[in-house]
């Protein structure tokens, strides 16, 4: 049995390992759900689990068990598994998600910039399975052992982890097959920056899957609190450096880059945050210390912030009926608003578009 939140479930009998022998998955094995069939739950008729990163038998039948149980269990608490093309424990969550999604030799994701004293544990990433987009969970392997640890902390950090990237499954799937024409194309963002667009778009991704996952860990909103109020103020702390290096020397033509994309992961960090407050019911008068520093600090940031949890709110209450990818615009101009705060803005030169000083703009588009 599993215990996810307050109940406990036990998975139904019908699921099956496709008929293969659980004690030699060396290999990629299927997952077989017929209560997907007969519609009684949103899983996948099959999807894949590979836990050969594991080296022994009874260790990788153990997390192949649990897996299996976990998902039936996410399921039975009304969660939509359907878009689920399979699950991947791997020793290096980057490299594995790399491979699933067959990016060349050289060719980074982009993705959130890395955090001190923190771990990459899970991704969820989008594959082609013919013409048909689904998404693959991939868990660092600690993860597995976690759900069968005997402290009680670790088993709900696992099965938090587990049931964020259930979610992101979920709302990513949403995603699709509401706007199917935006995945293996140029994305249509109208005149805005690509990288920032898709920025605004991973913290709406973000954001939902912490609101329908916090209730598994309620206590990861204090960690989630100190992530966002650290990367807050290292991006300030860069931005300023990087602007003085700029003034002072306009020869370093790319010293102002990366500023637009750091705050990017900025918001990105908070739609963890704002998920976590918002899947528990709390509100920004609840007792976070550092919050309140930081908005003290820098009230003009403390605004923007709301009005971004009001933007999230919004957009989850009309999920279902979306209409154009045109919903993350809002977010887009918050990230914006930031930069302006740092004297800097968005400008398109030849196609390409960079960060500029305002006091360096001659009418350039931005």
């Amino acid at each position: 049995m599993l215990v996810l939140g307050t109940q406990t479930f036990i998975p139904s009998a019908e699921a099956r390992f496709s008929g293969l022998a659980v004690g030699f998955m060396t290999k990629p094995v299927e997952l077989v759900f017929n209560d997907a069939v007969e519609g009684r739950l949103l899983l996948p008729r099959v999807c894949s689990l590979s836990v050969s990163c594991y080296e022994a038998p009874e260790v990788r039948e153990a997390v192949a068990v649990v897996m299996e149980e976990v998902l039936y269990a996410l399921a039975l608490n009304g969660m939509d598994l359907r878009a689920l093309d399979g699950i991947t424990f791997s020793r290096d969550c980057r490299a594995a998600a790399m491979v699933l999604q067959g990016l060349p030799e050289g060719q980074n994701p982009l993705e959130l910039g890395h955090q001190p004293d923190t771990m990459e544990m899970a991704r969820t990433v989008a594959v082609w399975r013919g013409k048909e987009l689904r998404f693959h969970i991939v868990f660092r392997a600690g993860v597995g052992l976690m759900t069968m640890a005997q402290e009680t902390g670790l088993q709900a950090a696992a099965e938090a982890c587990i049931a964020h990237e259930a979610a992101h499954v979920e709302h990513e799937g949403h995603l699709y097959r509401t706007f199917p024409g935006m995945y293996g194309c140029p994305l249509e963002c109208g005149n805005r920056s690509r990288r920032i667009f898709m920025k605004a778009m991973d913290v709406w991704s973000e954001y939902a899957a912490c609101r329908s996952s916090a209730r598994f860990r309620p206590e990861a909103v204090d960690e989630f609190e100190g992530t966002f109020c650290r990367a807050v103020e290292e991006a300030f702390e860069t931005s300023c450096a990087q602007v003085a290096k700029y003034r002072l020397d306009r020869s370093h033509n790319d010293a102002l880059t990366g500023i637009p994309e750091l705050f990017g992961d900025v918001f990105v960090h908070a739609g963890y945050f704002l998920g976590h407050l918002d899947g528990l019911e709390l509100s920004f008068a609840d007792i976070f210390p550092r919050l309140k520093m930081l908005f003290q600090k820098h009230p003009k940031l403390g605004e923007l912030i709301v009005r971004l949890r009001q933007t999230l709110e919004e957009l989850w209450l009309s999920e279902s009926s979306w209409t154009s990818i045109g919903v993350f615009t809002p977010i887009y101009d918050l990230i914006l608003e930031m930069l302006m705060m740092q004297g800097l803005a968005l400008t398109k030169h030849e196609g390409e578009w960079r960060p500029a000083l305002f006091e360096s703009l001659n009418g350039s588009e931005h």
